[in-house]
């Protein structure tokens, strides 16, 4: 039996309880920043937006709005519902992000809520108009299972570990995509020998002087073929020409 299964098996035998995001997390929304703000008042506190490339990092600034651990989301867009987690770290949002921040840390480990998200938060985005969005009255109303933070926490032990093996893999893939590249394209290079460029020429000219002749060739056939033909329309000209005549 796994340590995760003795402290359910222990702490909550008989279920868990569900309760919605609003009694658990304080809820915000971002404020808007142009590139025009972020290019005045650049500095080194990065700004996340609705976008999923660079961690969904807009740019960086000279101040910050947040010092906190919390999970960020995206509320517009073709990323709704996309969510982040934060942790010493200072940094502001825009206003299509939202932000969770949890009341009690005692009773919720933020980062189990943010594993948790990631499953379900995709699920209450709406796309009405054609602009997918997930505001934050809807995600005040996800629900989300609490087991003691005993069994949080190991969950999120769990989680992190297969996180950081992923990572892991995935350079390791990365590099060794790059090693087949350089081997592929060195082991199929070759250096073409003087001698065989010179044969090599000498094959090229013989063919061009062969395909000349065979060009030749066809272009005589087809003018003695025109001529026999020019020859026999003459011959039966004469001869009708003959026949109205006798």
């Amino acid at each position: 039996m796994s340590k995760l299964e003795e402290l359910i098996n222990e702490l909550c035998p008989e279920g868990v309880e569900n309760k919605f995001l609003y009694e658990v997390c304080e809820i915000t929304r971002g404020c808007v920043m142009s590139k025009e703000y972020l290019r005045d008042n650049a500095g080194e506190y990065p700004v996340y937006s609705s976008q999923t490339a660079n961690n969904g990092i807009f740019g960086f600034i000279s101040k910050f709005d947040y010092d906190c651990e919390s999970i960020t989301w995206t509320t517009d867009g073709a990323n709704a519902g996309s969510v982040f987690y934060h942790f010493n770290e200072r940094f502001s949002i825009t206003n299509v992000c939202g932000l969770l921040r949890v009341s009690n840390p005692s009773v919720v480990n933020t980062k189990f809520l943010y594993y948790f998200l990631q499953i379900v938060a995709k699920n209450y985005v709406s796309s009405g108009m054609g602009n997918p969005k997930l505001m934050s009255n809807v995600m005040s109303r996800v629900k989300i299972p609490l087991p003691p933070l005993p069994v949080q926490r190991e969950i999120v032990r769990i989680l992190d570990n297969f996180t950081e093996l992923t990572a892991e893999l995935t350079a390791e893939l990365t590099a060794r995509k790059k090693q087949y590249e350089y081997y592929r394209d060195n082991l199929l290079t070759f250096k073409v020998c003087a001698a065989l460029s010179s044969t090599d020429r000498q094959t090229d000219r013989q063919t061009d002087s062969t395909m000349g002749s065979a060009e030749r060739g066809a272009k005589d056939k087809k003018r003695s073929r025109l001529q026999r033909i020019r020859r026999w329309q003459c011959t039966s000209l004469r001869h009708r020409w003959c026949y109205d005549v006798h």
